[in-house]
């Protein structure tokens, strides 16, 4: 957490551009009574979703390369899996079968080296390219071959690829609206804003004040062509797309003034964690999407939930996480919070993000071993064995068509 606001605050001293912005299409979408069903007892359906599960360690050797001290962000494909640690500025290669293969690339000046901020990869296994994002896109092949190179004026907090020379992008917290900051927008390769929403005012608000600050969710549809997010201050889940932004659903949070001003006051540093939040507030954490459904992991009422939104029926769930610990003492064992999800698939706590028609989910040996205990929640036997030490673990579940 430490190492991200340490890139966020390097990432401020870049400059901004503007451009007009979308018209936001209109479309039907879910419409969901969220506050109504948080409190009650119940277990989502994502094993109606799931076919199968594979998992995959990834594997130590007598090359230090090979270790790892956690996941920052990934990308996978059908034959390798990318990490990039949390500390190490570097793109560590293991193939699908967990199979340390090489640092592919890492931080410098020459070949194979990138310089510079990094917050997030992305594979494109049709394209044979694998993206860095952060003050510059950096475009190699799979095989860690150099393409190209962009510098970003924009401050971006989120990157992602959602079509030909399409990049949809969050922009970077604590910059107000009026002062330069885009919202989200589009750009292109190039690094040239298409276009921009940045009008996420309140009138509880000045809108010179007014911002994101890092209350915010976001996540790449499984298709890859567009980008889900929600600010803390509406509850607008938004889709952006190549050339639109449209309502992806609503959330009905019904939360109060001082979390939308919270969500939107760019000025105010005192509680960037959030700490002083009302146990009545539901806080978006993060998403994935489904063909079929919306997943929201929501903090509420002292622990987390997550929320599962029927797109063409509407229907509405919600089930209360595990959790052995506080989330700083969570924090300890992983970043990714992998366990701190629904007990629907072989009642084994499941989070992650949407690849194609896999879901994702990160754990690691000491995250496994801190939840053991509870007694709630089942421990799948390729998992029983971890230790405490290691390596995380990539849990591939296949979506069903």
């Amino acid at each position: 957490m430490k190492k991200k606001s340490f890139c966020w605050a390097i990432a401020l001293l870049a400059g901004l551009v503007a451009c007009s912005e979308p018209a936001v299409k209109q479309i039907a979408y879910p419409v969901a009574d969220v506050r109504s069903v948080i409190d009650r007892e119940a277990t989502l359906g994502l094993a109606d979703e799931i076919a199968g599960v594979e998992y995959v360690p990834l594997k130590e050797t007598d090359d230090d390369a090979s270790l790892i001290d956690g996941v920052l962000d990934y990308a996978v494909t059908s034959r390798y899996i990318y990490v990039m640690p949390v500390q190490e500025p570097r793109i560590v290669l293991y193939d699908r079968q967990g199979n340390f293969v090489k640092t592919l690339l890492r931080e410098g000046q020459g070949p194979g080296e990138f310089a510079g901020l990094v917050f997030a990869i992305q594979a494109d296994e049709a394209n044979d390219r694998l993206y860095l994002f952060g003050s510059h896109i950096w475009i190699y092949t799979l095989e860690g071959e150099f393409i190209s190179q962009t510098k970003l004026d924009a401050p971006m907090a989120y990157m992602q690829k959602i079509g030909t020379d399409r990049y949809a992008a969050v922009a970077m917290p604590f910059i107000p609206f009026q002062s330069g900051s885009f919202g989200i927008g589009v750009f292109s390769e190039k690094g040239e804003m298409l276009y921009h929403k940045n009008d996420f005012y309140s009138n509880l608000l000045p809108k010179e004040k007014t911002g994101f600050t890092v209350h915010l969710a976001k996540a790449l549809a499984p298709d890859a062509a567009s980008l889900l997010f929600k600010a803390g201050n509406n509850d607008t889940v938004f889709r952006v797309q190549a050339d639109s932004v449209s309502v992806a659903c609503v959330l009905d949070l019904q939360n109060s003034d001082e979390e939308v001003i919270r969500s939107l006051d760019a000025t105010d540093f005192s509680d960037i964690q959030g700490m002083k939040r009302s146990n009545r507030e539901i806080f978006v954490w993060d998403i994935f999407e489904t063909p079929s459904r919306f997943y929201f992991r929501c903090r509420y009422n002292q622990g987390f939930h997550v929320v599962s939104i029927d797109k063409k029926t509407n229907e509405v769930v919600a089930e209360k996480c595990e959790q052995p610990g506080t989330l700083e003492e969570l924090a300890k064992t992983t970043l990714q919070h992998g366990m701190l999800g629904t007990r629907s698939y072989q009642n084994f706590p499941i989070w992650g993000r949407t690849c194609g028609n896999e879901l994702v989910q990160i754990v690691t040996p000491a995250e496994v071993d801190y939840y053991k205990e509870l007694g709630t929640i089942t421990i799948p036997q390729e998992l029983q064995d971890l230790g405490t030490d290691g390596n995380p673990v990539f849990l591939f579940y296949k979506l069903k068509e």
